[in-house]
């Protein structure tokens, strides 16, 4: 009987032990991350283009070869997005955003063998992004869609009898690239909604004419016929809406 009680007040004294630790590991579990919702970014980075160039009269090549010309500089970066989580592992998404650059470099009339400065001082794009989520965590992903690109104009060298600059002018095309973006819990920083991504970016804007024109009058000459292909690397910060302790819509 003694040794019935005993084991009786061994259990009982083991019994809310056992659920209290139960318990504390239930609240220990932190919630898996929901990558659904609303995000906005901003970073910078470092971008490089090359240029197919030759002297455009009427929409035809002037005679000789056409010249290449390459560029690179800084820029930073502001964009927003939605992205979606399913299947469970698998993120998707739209974007858009900007960049504001100094990705400057040369353009040149190869053959009246004038040359000037152009810059790539702004890109904006909007697109698509897929993703597989390789832990809670870390998303690695694709992306691609439309992508617009502003070229300054300038003046050009040497300066001929009648001085004549080059137009700036807009390009659009298409971009495809991609990266990985982990959250600041990876780190072992915990900031609930704060997210940093890397991504890499090719961007394609076909061929199109900017024309030379008089100072003096604004008389147009001939034009440059100009190819880019942009590329950059970036790196953001990112502040998603939905999870607990950040902001909401």
């Amino acid at each position: 009987m003694r040794l019935l009680c005993a084991a009786g007040v061994v259990i009982a004294s083991m019994l809310p032990s056992t659920v209290s630790a139960a318990d504390m590991n239930a609240v220990g579990q932190a919630p898996a991350r929901d990558w659904s919702g609303f995000y906005l970014s901003a970073g910078g980075g470092y971008g490089w283009w090359n240029a197919d160039q030759y002297t455009d009269f009427g929409g035809f090549p002037a005679p000789g070869p056409s010249v290449g010309t390459s560029a690179s500089g800084g820029f930073v970066t502001v964009g927003g997005g939605f992205d979606w989580q399913f299947a469970p592992s698998w993120v998707a998404g739209a974007f858009a955003d900007v960049q504001f650059g100094d990705i400057k470099g040369t353009i040149r009339a190869p053959f009246e063998q004038y040359s000037g400065t152009t810059n790539d001082r702004l890109n904006l794009a909007a697109g698509l992004r897929l993703g597989v989520l390789v832990t809670p965590d870390v998303l690695v992903y694709a992306n691609g869609g439309y992508s617009r690109a502003e070229f300054t104009g300038s003046g050009l060298d040497p300066t001929p009898l009648v001085p004549l600059s080059v137009a700036g002018q807009h390009y659009d095309g298409w971009f495809v690239g991609g990266g990985v973006e982990n959250t600041l819990d990876f780190t072992g920083i915990s900031s609930p909604g704060w997210s940093m991504k890397a991504e890499y970016r090719f961007a394609d804007y076909g061929r199109r004419s900017a024309g030379m024109y008089v100072d003096a009058t604004g008389a147009p000459d001939s034009a440059i016929a100009f190819k880019p292909k942009v590329q950059t690397l970036s790196f953001s910060l990112v502040y998603r809406f939905n999870e607990p302790g950040s902001a909401r819509f």
